[in-house]
């Protein structure tokens, strides 16, 4: 694997690029962004690692522009910030993975062992003519369900086709995994797939963005594709130019622009057909964009997949040291209902990797507020009863389900909800006619 490494900090980038030579990797290692960008223009690389902050050049910037190069380049930011969320932000740009400064040689070594020995699984099953269903050069679609079955079928008729798509999903479903997916799947992969988020962002400049950036109209003339993230959240003015976009395949609606090659694929979280019925999206702009839909299920209807996400998320955010999860572990955790879908359970184990100081996850390690009981509804409760009320019903809610988990063990209740014993007993009292464990 050839490997380009760019830092500013010199004595560690000269001592990443001779420990990664030692250990057989091909490396060239420079301490600018521009000098990188050049290098990439002109020879092949496998891996880029990158520090995020590089001098005259933000590593976000420099990624995006490294991957308008070369789109299959595997990259991993090197960051020493507040920065798991820069780190965050850099994967959702395409990054596989990041790496906390200071970090050894060997444990980047090993992130790129492993690297190696997937990517030689991939060429093995390329030479043996497997599909590699629902895969990108950056993510994966995990999952063995029936209804993850039938995504990969659809995504592998409909990837290399010209239709628009709209995908339907809760928040966390793993929308913009897909629409990757489909880009990278397709001949435009050579080519930029641009996300703009419709949520959030005032409407100039979303308009601005969309049909007023030279940038981007030069990008998908190029035969892009244009994800647009909650496209329900599209302000109606705007509603009217995109169908314009549509019908003239214009980005840039001046006359004189030319018709772009550009694939559009979209993503709700809402009930399209109902915001058309109540006249909060336009129903021609609607039929437009629904040509080929697309229903990710949310992952309480898949819980078989759980196991294998959360293997998945082990490996990557613990990819230099096995941990061990307890069976009782998976079963809370697949028991679990995820209102926040996939990215709640990423969420999660990261925090159990990070957090936690051993290779041994247990029960003792999960989050309280996955190991409750059925939560108050509070929208359909607070009008009705008083917030004492509330705080009494949770703590019965609590206490009973401590004791039916416990078989009736005092102690083991009380450690399980983390309270001093005596305080458990005295809680216990208040309510013990009024709830039902058995010992």
């Amino acid at each position: 694997m050839k490997v380009l490494v760019v830092d500013d900090e010199k004595i560690k980038l000269i001592t990443l690029r001779d420990d990664l030579r030692e250990a057989n990797y091909d490396t060239i290692a420079v301490e600018s962004p521009a000098i990188g960008l050049q290098l990439v223009q002109n020879e092949h690389f496998d891996v880029l690692v990158t520090d995020l902050r590089l001098p005259k050049m933000h590593g976000i910037e420099f990624l995006k522009r490294v991957q308008k190069e070369q789109p299959h380049i595997i990259v991993i930011v090197m960051t020493a910030y507040a920065s798991v969320e820069t780190a965050v932000e850099a994967m959702k740009f395409g990054a596989y993975n990041y790496i906390k400064k200071p970090f050894s040689s060997e444990e980047l070594i090993q992130m790129l062992d492993k690297l190696k020995m997937l990517h030689g699984r991939d060429k093995q099953r390329s030479q043996l003519k497997i599909p590699m269903k629902g895969r990108s050069p950056y993510h994966h679609i995990i999952g063995k369900s029936q209804a993850i079955q039938d995504l990969f079928d659809l995504l592998e008729n409909i990837s290399d086709t010209q239709s628009t798509v709209l995908i339907y999903g809760e928040h966390g479903t793993g929308k913009t995994l897909v629409a990757k997916s489909i880009h990278f799947n397709s001949t435009r992969r050579l080519h930029p797939c641009r996300i703009v988020n419709c949520s959030g962002i005032h409407a100039d400049t979303l308009d601005r963005e969309l049909f007023r950036d030279k940038q981007t109209a030069g990008e998908f003339g190029r035969k892009g594709t244009l994800f647009l993230k909650d496209i329900d959240a599209l302000p109606v003015a705007l509603q009217i130019k995109f169908l314009q976009v549509l019908e003239r395949q214009q980005l840039n609606l001046s006359r004189s622009a030319q018709r772009e090659d550009v694939r559009i694929i979209a993503a709700t979280t809402k009930n399209l057909r109902t915001k058309v019925h109540n006249g909060e999206f336009r129903d021609d702009l609607f039929y437009r964009l629904n040509v080929v839909p697309i229903f990710l299920p949310p992952l309480r209807e898949r819980v078989e997949d759980i196991p294998l996400l959360i293997n998945h998320f082990l490996d990557l955010f613990s990819p230099n040291t096995p941990i061990h999860i307890a069976p009782e572990v998976v079963e809370v955790l697949t028991a679990y209902p995820w209102p926040g879908n996939v990215r709640e359970l990423e969420n999660v184990i990261e925090r159990l990797v990070t957090i936690g100081d051993k290779t041994d996850i247990t029960t003792d390690d999960i989050p309280l507020e996955l190991k409750l009981p059925a939560q108050v509804s509070l929208d359909e409760t607070l009008s009705e009863i008083s917030f004492q009320e509330i705080i009494q019903s949770t703590e019965r809610e609590l206490i009973g389900w401590a004791m039916k988990k416990a078989k009736g063990n005092k102690t083991q209740a009380a450690k399980l909800l983390k309270m001093k014993p005596s305080t458990f007993r005295d809680t216990l009292a208040k309510y013990i006619n009024q709830i039902e464990w058995q010992t």
